[in-house]
């Protein structure tokens, strides 16, 4: 039985570590060829081509669709992942600060979104999956900047779809809840922080970054060929869940 994704050419950004590295992996499992790029180095595997760079250098997007040609191309899946920045109080942050995050996550992924649409021959079925948060649903403190960008990244992906869908390329995004990867170790290893959030979810524990390389390559796949501008939720109902405070 051939592979659901048999050597389609995808790119995905912010693929050297947790969820971006698990899309990686999984759409490589599911046959594809992969360009994954990131500031970090990748590391090597099978059906992998790294690129080294950072998302908001136009030097970089260019190397990545070169580099998806290369094998075959033009790249038919774009998963857009990368991001900067750390928590900051809102009237503590610099301009710097919040600029970096929306470029890094708003404003490459516009022009890299642009880039890999004018690499496809017209009428070429293609898929794009932005990776947002449910922080641009709800604000936490700290996270003003974040929360903006994916929500504005949100909006991104409701335009593309509108825009490109008769062209042929579906764009979706994914709303992942908590994951504990080595970035929020600090999150999810703290006595009082990690067990709150265990209670804050409905399936009583965190989701795997495997979990959401599925919902991603599901949507970067045929399964999904009438899915499209939605934002899928990867958060074991979190975001559904009203606050315990709202019922005392």
């Amino acid at each position: 039985m051939p592979l659901p994704l048999a050597d389609r050419i995808a790119v995905v950004t912010g693929a050297a570590h947790g969820i971006g590295a698990a899309v990686t992996a999984e759409l490589a499992a599911r046959g594809a060829l992969v360009v994954a790029v990131d500031l970090a180095p990748v590391p090597a595997a099978d059906r992998v081509t790294p690129v080294r760079g950072d998302v908001t250098d136009p030097a970089t997007r260019a190397a990545a669709l070169s580099a998806a040609e290369s094998l075959g191309g033009p790249a038919r899946i774009l998963v857009q992942g990368a991001f900067s920045g750390s928590p900051t109080p809102l009237d503590q942050q610099d301009d710097g600060s919040w600029d970096a995050m929306l470029h890094t996550v708003l404003t490459a992924a516009r022009h890299f979104d642009t880039a890999f649409l004018h690499a496809l021959p017209p009428g070429t079925p293609a898929s794009i999956v932005h990776i947002a948060s449910p922080h641009a649903h709800g604000a936490v403190p700290g996270f003003a900047a974040y929360a903006a960008a994916k929500a504005a990244l949100l909006a991104l992906t409701r335009a593309v779809a509108v825009e490109w869908g008769g062209r042929g390329v579906r764009c979706n995004a994914v709303a992942p809840g908590f994951v504990p990867v080595e970035r929020n170790r600090h999150v999810w290893s703290d006595p009082r922080l990690g067990p709150a959030l265990l209670r804050a979810n409905p399936l009583g524990r965190h989701g795997t970054a495997i979990e959401v390389a599925r919902a991603v390559a599901f949507l970067a796949g045929d399964d999904a060929s009438f899915v499209n501008g939605t934002c899928l939720a990867v958060d074991g109902g979190a975001t559904a869940m009203l606050p315990e405070a709202l019922l005392r």
